[in-house]
């Protein structure tokens, strides 16, 4: 039996769908606090919540491998993760738990990157075979920190952070991958990189971005925005979950890509999905 959690999550229901493509969906179990928003995927479904460890035993039961998708619930994540990863221990499962670009070294100036850390060590000392699946930085993600839409009106993509590289990866890749790694097994004990194809700066962005447009757009690394121009820019829904924060964050995710922290790439989805990684030509000539 193969179990994925946050089945009602972008990341989880991509996920199941890619594994109903390798195994027989009788064989796989969708966990979500949320059952009615994964009805639909033509698996099994169980409730489970994190913060309720009963619920994850029962919804584990008979599990030969189970994938914690890691929550957004910061400062409170270590104790679901590791709430789930003791579940999935007690039902005899091996773990795959997604985890983020280098997470493990100290150092790492983000946020996200102490639970996530912890989540690994917690897991390492489990008992139970896992694999560790560091995700980098989703490509939906840019439109949260740069207004794509209006770089590509003015042609110019300003930001004096823009120098750090970061190897941006669709969901779907990234869901491909995980599932093949759910349904082939074989890489216990192994802590693997999950890049896009390419590392790329904001001069590489603004370069993906006039291939996909058609528009010349160029990156200029003498101007900058300041917070209230941030403010302005970000997305409505964004801003209606606390803008200032939303901004900080946006500047420390620059400021982490600027120190060199999401500059991995490797080749390990290709590798395990027989397939190219989308480029974010790619994704953004779609999303245009």
């Amino acid at each position: 039996m193969f179990i994925v959690t946050g089945a009602s999550g972008r990341l989880g229901r991509l996920t199941v769908q890619h594994l109903r493509a390798r195994v027989d969906a009788a064989r796989i179990v969708a966990v979500t606090r949320t059952p009615d928003r994964a009805a639909d995927l033509g698996v099994t479904v169980r409730t489970g919540d994190f913060d309720d460890p009963a619920s994850l035993q029962q919804a584990f039961a008979g599990a030969e491998r189970v994938l914690i998708v890691s929550t957004g619930a910061l400062g409170h994540r270590v104790r679901q993760h590791t709430a789930a990863i003791s579940a999935a221990a007690g039902a005899g499962a091996a773990v795959l738990y997604t985890s983020m670009t280098r997470a493990g070294e100290p150092g790492n100036p983000l946020a996200l990157i102490p639970e996530h850390r912890e989540t690994e060590r917690f897991l390492a000392g489990s008992g139970t075979p896992f694999t560790v699946l560091r995700n980098a930085v989703y490509m939906d993600m840019l439109g949260l920190t740069l207004p794509l839409r209006e770089i590509a009106g003015t042609g110019v993509l300003v930001g004096r952070h823009g120098t750090g590289f970061v190897s941006y990866v669709t969901r779907d890749d990234l869901a491909a991958a995980t599932a093949a790694l759910l349904a082939g097994g074989g890489h216990d004990g192994q802590i693997l990189e999950l890049s896009g194809p390419q590392a790329l700066d904001h001069a590489g962005i603004a370069a993906a971005l006039a291939a996909a447009t058609g528009r010349p757009i160029r990156y200029d690394p003498s101007a900058d925005e300041d917070r209230e121009a941030l403010l302005r820019r970000l997305p409505p829904e964004v801003r209606a979950h606390g803008a200032e924060a939303a901004v900080e964050a946006g500047l420390q995710f620059w400021r982490t890509a600027a120190a060199g922290w999401f500059d991995v790439h490797t080749h390990h989805i290709p590798r395990l999905t027989g397939r190219p990684s989308t480029t974010l030509t790619e994704f953004l000539a779609a999303t245009f």
